[in-house]
């Protein structure tokens, strides 16, 4: 009788160890389907909404001459084929000169906007890949801004070694903004802060009326959990 409890016991212990694996499987899919859904979130934000607000922009020569009006979506279109080409490369080096390949890249990006963007490296670190593309998008949604609100056509991205990681920092010296009275919009807490945050990293954003911005991205070499 003794023997047939143990057995029971044990069956339900398995039983419940079976369902808590379950459970947890079940849990970790969700969450992961919710971050795979919130990076495609910041995907459309950053990438088709934002070319779309781009070239439905007025512009002078839409009337006087619509010829450089579709010569600027030509423009564009080329451009944002070549990120999503260089997106597409899964040769693309994971060392700190293919993410400053990638940035130079953007720099063309922003050039057809009217963004001159000036990229600077001073190291040559290894990154997972996840930490290029992270920093990358982050990067980029920082210039968008800068082209948006800074009110300049200059921009100086650097990339550098910083306290066991890597340090890139988006510097304009345009209107700037206060900073405490200002809400964070999804472009920076959920394209920016949490693209850095889900890499185990952190973002800061320094600035103040008439002084400039200063976006400065902090990144782990390595990650400290799976991304997604």
């Amino acid at each position: 009788m003794r023997v047939l409890l143990l057995g029971a016991a044990a069956l339900a212990l398995i039983a419940l160890v079976a369902a808590s694996m379950r459970f947890a499987m079940g849990l970790g899919e969700k969450r992961g389907r919710a971050a795979e859904r919130e990076r495609h979130r910041r995907d459309v934000h950053d990438n088709v909404l934002q070319v779309m607000e781009s070239l439905a922009l007025p512009a002078p020569a839409d009337v006087f001459d619509p010829a450089a009006s579709l010569d600027r979506v030509r423009r564009t279109a080329r451009a944002y084929a070549l990120r999503l080409r260089l997106s597409l490369d899964t040769n693309t080096s994971t060392t700190v000169d293919g993410l400053v390949h990638l940035l130079r890249a953007l720099a063309i990006e922003m050039a057809v906007e009217g963004l001159r963007v000036e990229v600077v490296a001073t190291s040559a670190l290894e990154l997972p890949e996840e930490t290029a593309a992270a920093l990358h998008d982050a990067v980029r949604e920082a210039l968008r801004n800068t082209l948006k609100h800074a009110g300049t056509s200059r921009a100086v991205v650097c990339v550098e070694e910083s306290g066991g990681g890597v340090t890139v920092s988006v510097r304009d010296h345009g209107a700037g903004f206060d900073v405490g009275g200002h809400r964070p919009g999804f472009g920076i807490e959920r394209s920016i802060m949490a693209r850095l945050a889900e890499i185990g990293g952190h973002a800061r954003v320094d600035s103040a009326p008439g002084q400039g911005t200063k976006v400065v991205l902090n990144a782990p070499l390595k990650l400290r959990f799976p991304v997604g």
